[in-house]
């Protein structure tokens, strides 16, 4: 799937701020936008197709060319659109605040402030065409549904998957290999301990689309090779071993179920550990086969059990993309309607007054 080319522009970083997931709609905006870390948030509201990702995309270019890095959050259901931008150095974010990621200033004219591109429609074009956009509303809206009950099915086969491997796990054998690889490969805590957290990977109405940031970032990749059951054990080991020593990492946490993670970045050190299919192992630079960590015994009567929960993850999570295909197509009706419906003109005048405000 194409995704947005904000993620190309010089200094940008791509990422998701939500997931759709077996937890349904997965949000880190209240991570990601947060008041308490930023100088000034502004909130876009309005409809589909009223010009959001377009006036964030101008706001991305104006960055680029003023030699600010930034991060480009992309929407997880439509990758080729913007969800917001931070930038960096001026504490400065801009963000899509219309559902299913509704956001309200927590500050309202300290630091957020909304700027409302629904002004600027035609409401009696939009009321003439209301029975039309309705219908379209009700498809998407059980498309979604669809999807999700679809997801959350599939989370619960991937959750027998991980219990299995974890009746069968050597977890102090784990714990001690995870031990040397923070001691071998990234080194002491920095004191701070921060966590960033941010996804990579979507399933979105293109298909499920994996971002690259964190192996661009990366001078040492560590590929995690055997079963994702078992791999998420393994990333989540990592990943507590690193709190507890107190190491900054920029954490993806998995797109199916967000309670664990499928790549883990250690900024310090430029150390890049992440879940790696087929022949994506054997690039890493360093690589871990997690089979040596599973009592050989105790999986022998697992195997087929697993092997079943597996292709049902696999075969929920191909038809949950079908409906969100579904989903894709309708939104792309809506946002039609909405469209003509708009002065955009005036929506370049609020991108104008935007750019102003933040870069004076």
């Amino acid at each position: 799937m194409e995704l947005h080319h904000a993620i190309n522009r010089r200094g940008a970083r791509g990422f998701f701020a939500s997931a759709n997931s077996s937890a349904g709609f997965y949000s880190l905006f209240g991570e990601v936008f947060s008041e308490e870390k930023l100088r000034s948030l502004y909130i876009l509201k309005g409809g589909p197709g009223t010009g959001k990702s377009t006036l964030l995309d101008t706001l991305s270019g104006r960055a680029e060319g003023e030699g600010y890095g930034f991060e480009a959050l992309l929407c997880s259901s439509d990758p080729a659109s913007l969800d917001g931008i931070v930038i960096d150095g001026i504490g400065v974010a801009v963000l899509d605040g219309t559902a299913p990621h509704s956001q309200e200033p927590h500050y309202p004219g300290v630091c957020g402030e909304i700027v409302n591109l629904g002004e600027l429609w035609d409401g009696e074009e939009l009321r003439r065409r209301r029975r039309e956009t309705e219908e379209y509303f009700q498809i998407k809206s059980e498309a979604y549904a669809r999807a999700y009950r679809l997801l959350r099915a599939a989370g619960i086969a991937e959750g027998d998957v991980i219990r299995g491997y974890e009746r069968a796990a050597d977890m102090p054998k784990l714990e001690a290999a995870v031990k040397r690889l923070l001691k071998q490969r990234v080194g002491k805590g920095d004191g701070r301990g921060t966590v960033v957290r941010r996804f990579i990977t979507a399933y979105s109405v293109g298909g499920c689309v994996r971002l690259k940031t964190l192996d661009e970032m990366a001078e040492v990749t560590v590929t995690v090779n055997g079963s994702h059951g078992f791999g998420r054990i393994y990333m989540n080991a990592l990943y507590d071993a690193a709190r507890l020593q107190d190491i900054s990492m920029t954490a993806a946490p998995d797109a199916l179920l967000p309670e664990y993670y499928e790549a883990i970045f250690f900024p310090t050190s430029k150390v890049l550990v992440k879940l790696a299919d087929g022949d994506e192992y054997d690039r890493g630079d360093v690589r871990v086969n997690c089979g040596r960590f599973v009592r050989a015994d105790a999986i022998r009567h697992e195997r087929s059990k697993l092997r079943f929960s597996e292709k049902a993850a696999a075969g929920l999570c191909e038809e949950a993309l079908i409906s969100l295909a579904e989903a894709g197509k309708t939104h792309a009706e809506i946002e039609k309607i909405y469209k003509n419906a708009m002065d955009f003109d005036g929506v370049t005048r609020a991108a104008q007054l935007l750019e102003k405000k933040i870069f004076g």
